[in-house]
């Protein structure tokens, strides 16, 4: 018996630690890109170049200097910002409204029209560039942030339909009522009652549709020459036909990473309620 229960114990660390050797290397194997990307934009050009790779060095700050005073990275970030936070408040507000519509009244149809919004988001970007630049031209709005600012709503505005849509369904319609029962309007019931049961929803539902707009390229590149490039447009230009600037690349992930990790570390608490709010019924 003594003998038996210490197979099972034996075999219980064994199993232990192969869980935690696979754990670790599927760890390293996610995060040495990450890892190879930000030492590599600390790498001056002397050292990126070497082979063998080296991984003890001097960090230098040469990539940067250079991203921001001769690749205009300055003009594309505040680009990245401007368009992206607006473009990512017009589909949150437009689609939350939407949303709100499609899941609390009874439309005849609402269900196909959901759906038919739904595909929108699956049609191929680079369907849609020609249309656009032909549109552009024709409006005289090409190389402008008000184009991408457009662009980028409508691209955001079916997942933003689509994910609220779930999160409203979530929420009793009883709360609503109990509120106009005590005098409040249908806008009122839904700004006091219901908009901050969504807060773990919206706060998700934003992190996603920002990063999609962030991290977009070929719309970006496609539409704007030189006043609206955003940072990923600069990023790319790292790439040139007989070389590529791993360094100057590595800088341009860095400064657009950035960013991000800071938005989701502020939204962490909510992101976190978010993603499972929908997930469990009852």
């Amino acid at each position: 018996m003594a003998a038996t229960l210490a197979e099972h114990r034996a075999r219980q660390r064994r199993a232990a630690a192969l869980y935690w050797a696979l754990a670790l290397l599927a760890t390293a194997f996610f995060f040495f890109p990450v890892f190879w990307m930000f030492a590599s934009a600390f790498k001056s050009d002397a050292v990126s170049s070497t082979y063998p790779p080296v991984f003890l060095f001097a960090p230098s700050l040469e990539n940067f200097a250079h991203l921001f005073t001769e690749a205009g990275a300055g003009r594309a970030l505040w680009n990245s910002f401007f368009i992206v936070t607006l473009s990512t408040l017009l589909a949150m507000i437009a689609g939350t409204m939407a949303a709100y519509a499609l899941a609390r009244f009874d439309l005849r149809g609402k269900n196909t029209l959901a759906l038919e919004i739904l595909s929108i988001r699956m049609l191929p970007p680079i369907v849609s560039v020609i249309p656009l630049f032909m549109i552009a031209r024709w409006l005289g709005v090409f190389d402008t942030p008000w184009l991408l600012i457009a662009v980028y709503t409508l691209t955001g505005l079916p997942f933003v339909v689509w994910i609220m849509r779930v999160f409203i369904q979530d929420i009793p319609q009883s709360v609503e009522e109990a509120a106009m029962i005590d005098g409040c309007g249908r806008i009122e019931a839904f700004w006091r009652v219901t908009l901050p049961l969504l807060l773990p929803g919206l706060a998700a539902t934003m992190v996603i549709v920002f990063m999609f707009a962030w991290n977009e390229f070929l719309l970006a590149s496609l539409l704007t020459s030189s006043e609206a490039k955003t940072l990923p447009v600069i990023a790319a230009n790292a790439i040139k036909p007989k070389a590529i600037a791993f360094g100057l690349a590595c800088a341009a992930g860095v400064v657009m990473s950035v960013p991000v990790i800071v938005l989701v570390l502020m939204m962490q608490k909510y992101l976190v309620q978010g993603l499972t709010l929908g997930a469990v019924k009852g």
